[in-house]
């Protein structure tokens, strides 16, 4: 059995929050620029927090970077090509007209769950980017 390790508290500690748009790691964007500023010392996140604060605000901000993509783009660079995702990376899956925010634990993606929580999927995302966590 390996070690808890710093993904492992990041989740720990995520699973008990609740959604909320622009603030914390509370939605799905900021659930993985959390990790992303955790795991690799990127100031992901400060463009996004507190710029925001409801379905509508999250949307025209994203609209303003080009969408969920470029966004991530702007502070991790390009996303990884050809190659298996590893634990800690993270990655975007598109539903609904959105890009839902997922990092990976290895064998399975955990994203910023409805009201409360994270939530565990084997739904791979359609675009990912290497933080070299693991």
């Amino acid at each position: 059995m390996r070690e808890t390790d710093l993904l492992d508290r990041y989740l720990a500690e995520e699973k008990e929050k609740t959604f909320r748009w622009g603030e914390e790691n509370g939605d799905c964007l900021l659930f993985l620029l959390g990790w992303a500023e955790l795991a690799a010392g990127a100031h992901a996140s400060r463009p996004w927090r507190g710029e925001y604060g409801d379905h509508q605000g999250a949307w025209w901000m994203l609209e303003r970077f080009g969408g969920a993509i470029a966004a991530v783009i702007d502070v991790l660079g390009p996303p990884r090509l050809g190659s298996d995702a590893r634990r800690g990376d993270i990655g975007l899956m598109a539903a609904n007209g959105w890009h839902l925010g997922m990092i990976c634990t290895g064998s399975m993606w955990v994203l910023r769950a409805g009201t409360r929580g994270v939530k565990f999927t084997r739904s791979a995302p359609d675009i990912c980017w290497d933080l070299r966590f693991s």
